[in-house]
């Protein structure tokens, strides 16, 4: 909705906010922190290699952690659900129309 936006204010408002705009969301790639205990991990920006890649962190949260139990990987989503998806299907996000471009 801010294919123009020459500030990166929409980037800037997502949990673990990719370094610099990408140009498409194609080029926007999460992988799951393994390195963190299961219960308190989280989905990161980027790739790493031997690690799946996802094309978003909702995706991420749901292929990587499908039984954590304690919402962490969703909870760091910024705007994050107020419960757990199942599905990538039951995400929805809208453009903040209210916010200067």
């Amino acid at each position: 909705s801010y294919p123009d936006q020459t500030s990166g204010a929409c980037f800037a408002g997502m949990a673990n906010a990719p370094s610099a705009a990408p140009s498409s969301v194609d080029d926007i790639k999460y992988y799951p922190d393994y390195d963190t205990d299961y219960e308190d991990a989280t989905c990161l920006p980027g790739t790493m290699d031997g690690r799946p890649s996802f094309s978003s962190m909702a995706a991420c949260c749901i292929g990587s952690y499908p039984d954590q139990t304690s919402g962490a990987c969703f909870a760091g989503m910024a705007n994050a659900p107020s419960a757990a998806p199942s599905a990538l299907s039951d995400i929805k996000y809208y453009p903040d129309y209210d916010t200067d471009y």
